[in-house]
């Protein structure tokens, strides 16, 4: 669930005020919220609001213009937005170039660049990814015994989105020819998973009916088919079905240097639960893996897999979740069922796996240990794998760049908070790393450091986070302070560079925080499963945790301590403004889910389940009355002005929850900013620099106003006086 939506020009916007106010007189004017605070709880409650979950309806439309134009008027009015929109765009331009993002040229070449935009018969598209068929070199060596023909020449399927959504529309297209394949594959816009199985077969998973939407019931694909180049996709041949209540299937081909290749079928009944399928002509195997595994790599007939639970191997070996480990392609065909494992990586016990690709003769993995960055090299050796750790920058993330399994040499990215992303050169035969190139800082960063501090949650456990600050910081508690964090569906928060945040926050005055609270995967499977369903109630007091030890430090205060999160982390800000106003001076709620008690309904909410747990399941049912934040909205209790921040066009969570959310809010009368972009999706893919920029400076220019435009006296006794912004 990405994080961060996007909003549109403020010289597009401002113009269009009056337009805005005058359509928002026609819209249904929400009735006036008189319910009791758990309202929601009963079971003949008539939420009043619901016709804000409809996306594009007129009357929804129309509110949300009228919300636009007011935040904007107000923003406008109490900050520097133009100036904070001008600088985020022209660090996102100089961050773009350092990086190689580019718009797609005319005809819509693909350059391997970040995604871009391009207009295919009329309609803007955004670049969403591609994979390719075949090989660029000419003198690529021949396959093995066995293996299949190199193609000389490459072809790519192009995913291609409206406005950054998960639908995709797909086309064929050639490098080579900078130009769309004649007659070539070309898929209708849905969500779709689509795989190449040879240079004129897909292996394709989405809605098979006429208007691409039969899906599961959490909005993804559960039907996979064969597609013969030049076949309709009603002449497509199924071959595997799975159900409507899963969460979604989807194919994938596996293949290595040595010939072998893997067809498999992903089945998710749940969210995070999987069963794989080998195909074999017309028999589908199922492997005995376990519900939390995912399938990494073929490499030397080896199926590698990533285990996120404990595992009993057929050999009676038991491996720990959060492991990688290989499976006998061959033995698996003849045994699906009881499968024999060897570890392949194991991590430590504060380390957490991330990714793991295959060179040409070595495997790479990339981990987090304390949530900081690692790179470990493992070569093929005594029927085993021997692990070798690089020496790279400490307090960074690490990722892998670009690889190639025709060679044993890789790219990585390294970057931290106060060090823009970097690449360097990694030989795996030597384990050696060389810095190739360095970013180019986007602000002046040597006035700061970065250090790991830890609070003490309510049962007793220890949880990091990173605070950014000035060198010199004074424990004064009145530095303006920045704390953000995620916590689910165990994604990590790690250092990042943000130039933005730098320039526009930093440099400014600010301090900025990045808690590593459980729900999120900084420390492996069981810091992820910590905090499922019934017990996220330990995500939430750790956020509190974080912002209490901040507190007691002295760095801050309440009215000078900003919150910010998006998608889950927006649901997060929404429990931490409803279980504990008094601690927040400001509020960021991004693409969030806060109707708790509707949210399998919404969108693709459904998918979700095995996180959140079901309003179905009583118990389940209570514990998400009990933190649902458009629920616990009280009539009584004061709160912090929130800015809530949402897209037209997110087609995961979908905007009606931050919609329902600020109606509320308004009409018990509490401090509310709403804005809605009408770019992009659930994040920022495919979106150009000045949409990229533009969710950002709208945001800082929220918090710079609310939270420094005023300085505690302590001579006074800790009153609030006036004072400068800037």
């Amino acid at each position: 669930m990405p994080s961060h939506p996007r909003f549109p020009v403020l010289a597009r916007v401002l113009p269009t005020l009056a337009l805005a106010l005058s359509l928002a007189a026609c819209a249904t004017q929400p009735p006036v919220d008189t319910a009791p605070p758990l309202s929601g709880l009963s079971s003949t409650y008539t939420d009043p609001y619901a016709w804000l979950e409809n996306a594009n309806a007129p009357d929804a439309l129309a509110w949300v213009a009228q919300q636009n134009a007011r935040t904007l008027a107000e923003l406008t009015r109490d900050a520097p937005l133009a100036d904070f929109t001008t600088t985020a765009t022209l660090l996102a331009q100089e961050a773009s170039d350092e990086g190689g993002s580019g718009a797609l040229p005319s005809g819509g070449a693909v350059d391997g660049k970040d995604p871009a935009v391009t207009t295919i018969d009329g309609v803007r598209h955004v670049y969403a990814g591609s994979n390719c068929f075949g090989t660029l070199d000419p003198d690529a060596p021949p396959p093995a015994p066995g293996a299949e023909p190199v193609v000389v020449g490459r072809t790519c399927l192009v995913s291609l989105s409206r406005t950054g959504e998960d639908a995709v529309e797909v086309r064929e297209y050639d490098p080579a020819a900078k130009a769309y394949v004649p007659g070539g594959f070309h898929l209708p816009y849905a969500k779709q998973t689509v795989v190449w199985l040879d240079h004129d077969t897909l292996l394709v998973a989405r809605g098979w009916d006429s208007s691409g939407t039969a899906m599961t019931r959490a909005g993804y694909p559960y039907v996979v088919k064969v597609l013969q180049r030049g076949q309709r996709l009603e002449e497509a041949h199924e071959i595997f079905r799975g159900l409507v209540t899963d969460t979604s299937v989807s194919p994938a081909v596996f293949r290595d240097r040595q010939g072998h290749r893997a067809i498999v079928l992903v089945r998710r009944p749940t969210y995070f639960t999987t069963e794989h399928y080998l195909v074999e002509g017309r028999r589908t195997l199922r492997l005995g893996l376990p519900p939390l595994a995912e399938l990494a790599v073929l490499a030397n007939g080896q199926l590698v897999v990533k285990l996120g639970q404990d595992w009993q191997a057929a050999t009676g070996r038991t491996f720990p979740g959060g492991s990688y480990v290989s499976v006998d392609l061959d033995a698996a065909r003849h045994e699906p069922a009881k499968l024999r494992a060897a570890p392949v990586y194991l991590p430590g016990p504060h380390e957490a796996v991330t990714n793991l690709v295959k060179a040409k003769s070595h495997l790479v993995v990339t981990s987090d240990e304390n949530v900081r960055g690692r790179l470990t090299v493992l070569t093929r050796a005594d029927g085993g794998w021997k692990a070798q750790r690089l020496d790279l920058p400490d307090m960074s993330a690490i990722s892998i760049k670009s690889s190639s399994e025709d060679k044993d040499k890789l790219t990585v990215s390294v970057a931290g908070f106060l060090t823009p992303q970097a690449l360097w050169s990694v030989d795996l035969d030597s384990a050696a790393a060389t810095l190739v190139k360095a970013g180019t800082p986007g602000f002046d960063a040597s006035p700061y450091t970065v250090d790991q501090w830890q609070a003490i949650s309510t049962d007793g456990t220890a949880i990091p986070y990173f605070i950014v600050h000035r060198k010199d910081m004074a424990l004064n508690s009145d530095n303006p302070t920045l704390l953000t964090a995620y916590g689910g569906f165990n994604l990590s928060r790690l250092p990042a560079y943000s130039a933005t945040i730098g320039k526009l926050w930093l440099d400014r005055g600010g301090v900025y925080v990045v808690a590593n609270i459980r729900g999120g995967g900084e420390f492996g499977p069981a810091w992820h499963e910590a905090a499922l369903k019934t017990h996220r109630q330990k995500s939430f007091d750790d956020f509190t945790a974080v912002a209490r030890d901040l507190i007691s430090r002295q760095v801050t205060q309440p009215a000078r301590l900003g919150i910010s999160g998006g998608s889950n982390g927006g649901l997060l800000m929404g429990v931490a403004l409803t279980q504990h106003p008094d601690l927040w001076g400001a509020v960021a709620i991004k693409v969030p889910l806060l109707d708790m008690l509707r949210y399998e309904a919404i969108a693709a909410g459904a998918s979700w389940v095995a996180e959140y747990g079901s309003v179905s399941v009583p118990e389940e049912r209570a514990f998400l009355a009990s933190i649902s934040p458009y629920q616990r909205l009280d009539p009584t209790r004061t709160y912090p002005e929130t800015l809530i921040m949402t897209a037209t066009h997110d087609d995961r969570v979908g905007p009606g929850h931050a919609r329902k959310f600020a109606a509320r809010m308004e009409a018990l009368g509490k401090p509310v900013l709403f804005y809605e972009s009408d770019e992009g999706g659930h994040g920022t893919r495919g979106l150009d620099d000045a949409a990229r920029a533009r969710g950002p400076a709208l945001e800082l220019a929220y918090f710079t106003s609310r939270l420094m435009g005023r300085r505690t006296d302590h001579a006074a006794g800790g009153q609030v006086v006036a004072g400068a912004a800037d």
